[in-house]
């Protein structure tokens, strides 16, 4: 008898098919529609990280979170994408939003009962849920939100007269690609693991939140990084931790295979892949070059943890922009290169 592959069973074709249709791959970015670029994250990792950027910024930051989700998904809200008119407008708009939950991942929304169920961080949820609320009624709240168990929370509004002016746009759209098809299981499971995607832009914002705050860094980690804000650091920091603490299989002898591993790992869930590779010493020392790098600090910060998987050194990274080209430099903390420009 012929053998039945039955993860194949499992997949969902219809979710997989919205997604292709609402969004594209190009040069390792995941594009809506709009020219807008997202991320695809695990539960887990999303939920790990977040811990490690929290005790790196030494802060807590939920709230800020909460407001820099709301605020992108205002931003990518006025493109229209649950505008209705006509008979039923209210039953046409909530379906809207049902099928933004259901293709993203973010599960499932109640407008009637003020609530979610969700397996993505709560703040990041809340504050999605609050800008869809503030659209579909046109007017401004204060949001509050209580967890009910590990997935469901419900939400308090409380209508505002504070005048906030319309969240502006962070990041230019970029050209579509090819349907982006990714196998997923009902309920944007891969491999039986949750997952979803999440919009760029959030992340800038998050990193804008951090202006004045003081990360929890020693002088010798500082001097492993540009002098960037530390907001950048933080979320860098964390997603370096995060790669490094994963299990993923990082092995890059030349430069074909940096290129290879990156367009593997990072072009997949939307951190795109570089344009070339340069490997500069016989240590492992590498250039790579971007031409677009919607999410440096996520980006990069993968890049060292890939570098430290690989080498099994600790990393020291460098980070210019040079006629719109994004430059990266990662080599040994310990053993540093003479490279030139």
């Amino acid at each position: 008898m012929p053998l039945i592959d039955d993860s194949n069973q499992l997949l969902d074709r219809e979710l997989m098919a919205e997604i292709a249709s609402d969004y594209t791959q190009n040069n390792g970015h995941i594009i809506d529609k709009y020219g807008n670029t997202w991320i695809r994250w695990r539960v887990d990792g999303l939920d790990a990280w977040w811990r490690l950027f929290e005790e790196i910024i030494d802060k807590p930051m939920g709230r800020r979170l909460a407001n820099s989700a709301c605020d992108e998904e205002e931003h990518l809200l006025s493109e229209g994408i649950i505008e209705a008119t006509g008979l039923f407008k209210t039953s046409k708009v909530n379906k809207l939003v049902k099928k933004r939950w259901r293709v993203n991942g973010w599960g499932s929304p109640n407008y009637k009962k003020m609530l979610f169920s969700s397996k993505v961080l709560t703040p990041i949820m809340a504050g999605i849920f609050q800008a869809q609320k503030e659209r579909m009624d046109s007017t401004r709240y204060k949001m509050r939100w209580e967890n009910k168990s590990a997935d469901d929370c419900m939400l308090s509004f409380e209508q505002s007269s504070q005048i906030i002016q319309p969240a502006s746009g962070k990041l230019n759209s970029l050209s579509p690609g090819i349907p982006y098809t990714v196998e997923v299981e009902s309920d944007w499971k891969i491999d039986g693991v949750s997952h979803f995607l999440l919009p760029s832009g959030l992340f800038i914002r998050l990193q804008q939140s951090c202006a004045g705050l003081t990360a929890n860094l020693s002088e010798d980690e500082r001097n492993c990084w540009p002098s960037l804000d530390d907001g950048f650091l933080s979320l860098a920091i964390a997603s370096k931790k995060l790669f490094i603490a994963g299990q993923e299989i990082f092995l890059a002898a030349d430069a074909d295979g940096w290129k290879e591993n990156c367009a593997a790992h990072f072009g997949s869930i939307g951190l795109s892949i570089p344009s070339t590779v340069e490997m500069i010493d016989s240590r492992g020392a590498v250039r790579l070059n971007f031409n677009e790098l919607r999410n440096p600090a996520l980006s990069i910060g993968c890049l060292a943890g890939a570098w430290e998987r690989c080498e099994g050194r600790p990393v020291k990274v460098s980070y210019s922009i040079s006629d719109q080209k994004h430059v990266i430099t990662l080599q040994s903390k310990y053993e540093m290169s003479q490279i030139g420009d």
